[in-house]
């Protein structure tokens, strides 16, 4: 009996460990067939066919709280199961369709399923798992996330060279994935407590902490998407550079990123919430002043391998805390609502960054101020776990 408890277990983390996944394909996928997107439809404007690419991050702002929201009221399982269907169906219909805006509606749907995926997955690791168990998938799901976006990717260009729809057919994981997920996925029993009267009683929310939670993970996800928005240009101002060099400095940030996360479970246990938060910023300062300041190649590869092994421990610290402090009842609006946040700092991190070139006369120079701006954290970080965030240095 202990023996097939421990092999479903393991079915179950296959599943999770598929779905995490499955979101970072939302954007990785098509990243390469977008030159072929624009010269099949050449003549809508470039800001259109990249709003391909970012159109589910939106999507996924917007309506991860929703979903958070439904997977409390009518159940985790049944809402997963629905956002596979339509995450496969709205991917793979990219390879057949002819027209920009049914591209950009059927991108828009996807984003919409990817929201309900990433906040049930996540909430379910809570509902599942307890303590050092929890950390250490934790962890090995933002490693799977960010390793994957570096395989992701590479498929992508693979199927690209053989037709810009190609990649829309890797969507097709949705639907494959469906049926191991009814079957190896229940529906995780909400805790009782003493009375009826109290199961009624509306759970408490700690917002001030969650709030700070939600802005930490936005502001490290902007900051861990200037390298693979923002890494090209700046190396491509140092001369002339191959996409593959281009390609091997990206994939070092996500791949100390991945790293990183996949240890978190195993340093966790010595480490707080809080001592990983501000080592992290520390260290991903270091890589942005590196790479602010290199004239080198290899030096902007350093840069970036550092920043990731920083940022790439906050987000199953993020979650970690997150569960810790949220009453099992309302996990999934907690988390949906940590899903849109964590996906509005990729959204909004070009957006910040351009006029931050502007103000400050040139990217190498934006890459120092978030040095900056990462040693303020970290200071901010260390005064409040002396004073109003006491307990959660001790977590």
């Amino acid at each position: 009996m202990w023996k097939q408890t421990i092999n479903h277990l393991a079915h179950i983390k296959a599943v999770l460990l598929f779905a995490s996944t499955m979101t970072v394909m939302s954007g990785a996928i098509i990243a390469p067939a977008l030159p072929g997107i624009s010269r099949n439809f050449p003549d809508q404007p470039q800001v259109i066919i990249q709003l391909i690419l970012t159109i589910p991050a939106l999507m996924i702002t917007l309506f991860s709280p929703l979903m958070g929201y439904l997977a409390d009221r009518f159940g985790r399982k049944k809402l997963l199961l629905m956002m596979l269907f339509i995450y496969g169906f709205a991917g793979v219909s990219g390879f057949f369709i002819d027209r920009v805006d049914l591209l950009l509606s059927s991108r828009a749907l996807m984003g919409i399923a990817v929201a309900g995926i990433l906040s049930i997955s996540t909430t379910l690791v809570g509902d599942y798992f307890d303590s050092a168990e929890r950390a250490r998938f934790l962890g090995l799901q933002s490693s799977c996330m960010a390793l994957g976006g570096v395989i992701f990717i590479n498929l992508g260009g693979i199927l690209s060279d053989w037709s810009w729809r190609g990649p829309f057919l890797l969507y097709l994981t949705g639907v494959l994935l469906l049926p191991y997920a009814w079957a190896m996925l229940k529906e995780p029993r909400i805790q009782s407590t003493v009375n009826s009267s109290m199961t009624d009683a509306p759970a408490k929310v700690d917002y001030g902490r969650t709030g700070l939670a939600y802005f930490i993970a936005m502001i490290s996800m902007a900051m861990f998407y200037m390298f693979p928005a923002q890494l090209p240009f700046l190396l491509s101002q140092q001369g002339q550079i191959s996409g593959m060099a281009i390609g091997i400095a990206l994939s070092m940030s996500a791949l100390t990123a991945s790293i990183i996360a996949f240890g978190y479970g195993y340093y966790k246990p010595f480490l707080s919430v809080m001592t990983i938060y501000i080592l992290g910023f520390l260290l991903a300062a270091s890589g942005f002043l590196i790479v602010g300041f290199t004239q080198s190649y290899a030096m902007a590869i350093v840069g970036a391998a550092i920043s990731g092994f920083g940022l790439g421990a906050f987000m199953p610290n993020t979650t970690t805390w997150l569960m810790r402090i949220t009453p099992q009842r309302v996990r999934g609006r907690v988390f949906g609502g940590f899903t849109s946040t964590f996906f509005f700092g990729q959204f909004i991190s070009p957006v910040v960054v351009a006029p931050a070139v502007i103000w400050l006369g040139s990217l190498r120079s934006v890459f120092i101020a978030m040095a900056a701006i990462c040693c303020l954290f970290a200071v901010a970080l260390t005064i409040l776990s002396k004073t109003t965030l006491q307990a959660d240095s001790k977590l």
